[in-house]
């Protein structure tokens, strides 16, 4: 066994490199009264176990010295003495109350039988039901056919469909700074902020809505055709245009 006791021998390597208790403390993050009680042999007022292996281990590593070494005089200078460790964890003590577990069985139970009854009681009713509303309503008509004139006209062959209707077309020139926003057909195509002399151009097939926070900062035109203001000056404004706002001269181009 080593003539200097482990304590003493901590305490001179410490004081040799000019540290103190409280600078060992806040490099291990160890308790200063730990500290105190391992310079003093106090073996009785440490946590026991690996917590004090790993203590001694932290302060070696602080002070530059061997951590094995240490770690074994602090092993010899123990010898002997009954050190604390972690208490031991009681055994867990199941509960053997059986009550809530029996009681939720039971409504288990009992739900699962009131669905089993409703299923047996109404499940014929309802296809029945509609066992007789799909013969209603695959029965073929029972009204006699009347015969056509015999001197009636032979019906005409089907004109044929029209042409589909040109899109609507929306030019849009900023005079004013101002957020614009535009739908075609219930979709967004336009968002965001515009400068004068910005121009943009959309096409829907039936309708455009357009909100603008300054209601004279932009002049609209539907397929060439100029819209009136969507507002008064300085104030926000917004319309929906459709083919309806087209005038007769100028629907088509």
């Amino acid at each position: 066994m080593p003539s200097t006791p482990f304590g003493d021998r901590l305490k001179r390597e410490r004081e040799m490199r000019g540290v103190s208790l409280n600078e060992v403390a806040a490099g291990t993050r160890i308790a200063t009264k730990y500290l105190e009680a391992l310079e003093n042999d106090q073996w009785d007022h440490l946590p026991g176990g690996v917590f004090n292996r790993g203590f001694i281990r932290s302060i070696a590593r602080f002070l530059g010295l061997d951590e094995d070494n240490l770690v074994a005089e602090y092993d010899l200078a123990t010898q002997g003495h009954t050190q604390p460790g972690p208490p031991p964890v009681p055994p867990r003590q199941f509960d053997r109350n059986w009550t809530p577990l029996i009681v939720a069985c039971a409504i288990l139970l009992a739900i699962l039988a009131g669905g089993f009854f409703l299923v047996a009681h109404f499940a014929p009713q309802v296809l029945s039901r509609l066992h007789r509303s799909h013969g209603a309503a695959s029965a073929p008509s029972s009204a006699p056919l009347s015969a056509a004139p015999a001197n009636s006209p032979a019906p005409s062959p089907a004109s044929p469909p029209a042409a589909a209707a040109d899109p609507l077309e929306l030019k849009l020139d900023a005079g004013k700074p101002a957020e614009v926003t535009v739908f075609a057909d219930g979709r967004p195509v336009f968002d965001g902020h515009v400068e004068p002399g910005d121009s943009h151009e959309f096409q829907a097939r039936d309708k455009f809505q357009i909100t603008s926070s300054e209601a004279s900062a932009l002049l609209l035109e539907l397929n060439g055709q100029t819209v009136p203001p969507m507002g008064t000056p300085g104030e926000p404004g917004s319309i929906t245009l459709t083919r309806n706002d087209l005038s007769n001269s100028g629907g088509d181009h």
